[in-house]
């Protein structure tokens, strides 16, 4: 499976688990600091399930195919929360890959062997710091308990897929 349809199939699996979570929920407002955050946060983990799909299918080291899986198995989880919790707060999110994530997505898949894995790995890296740094800023100032919730479940999340991926980039040097 390519890793286009990978994230096709993560998109439809999102839209009807949510469908049918947003039916029992009632609708609760959020700021629009943190409807940002939602919105940012939900299309960067669909990033990151797509770039997890990119190393299973091109890694040539298995630590690397297997963090690959991890951060699929934790985005698609993440996303599943991430999108309840949008639709309890009445916001709509999305489902895509930005473009500046297609475009390193595209330039990634170009690579292959060990050169692929570097890349991916300093791709990682890069993207969890960043996460980590949205994230942090988003638990300091949310009010909204649901919203510090999942913010704080992704945190803990991107620190563990950071420490991993810098564990497994030392022993490659």
């Amino acid at each position: 499976m390519n890793t286009k349809t990978l994230v096709l199939t993560l998109g439809a699996a999102l839209s009807l688990g949510g469908a049918a979570f947003a039916q029992q929920m009632p609708m609760s407002p959020v700021s629009s600091t943190d409807r940002q955050y939602i919105i940012k946060d939900a299309q960067g983990s669909v990033a990151d399930y797509a770039n997890g799909a990119a190393a299973v299918n091109q890694a040539q080291s298995p630590a690397v195919r297997q963090l690959g899986v991890w951060f699929m198995e934790d985005h698609n989880r993440l996303n599943m929360e991430l999108l309840a919790l949008a639709q309890t707060k009445g916001i709509t999110v999305p489902l895509t890959i930005s473009d500046e994530d297609k475009t390193s997505l595209t330039t990634l898949s170009g690579k292959s062997g060990a050169d692929f894995d570097r890349a991916w790995l300093a791709q990682a890296i890069k993207t969890n710091k960043q996460d980590i740094k949205d994230g942090e800023q988003e638990v300091k100032s949310t009010t909204d308990p649901d919203v510090k919730r999942v913010a704080t479940d992704f945190l803990t999340t991107e620190y563990a897929h950071l420490a991993a991926t810098q564990s497994i980039m030392d022993s490659m040097k």
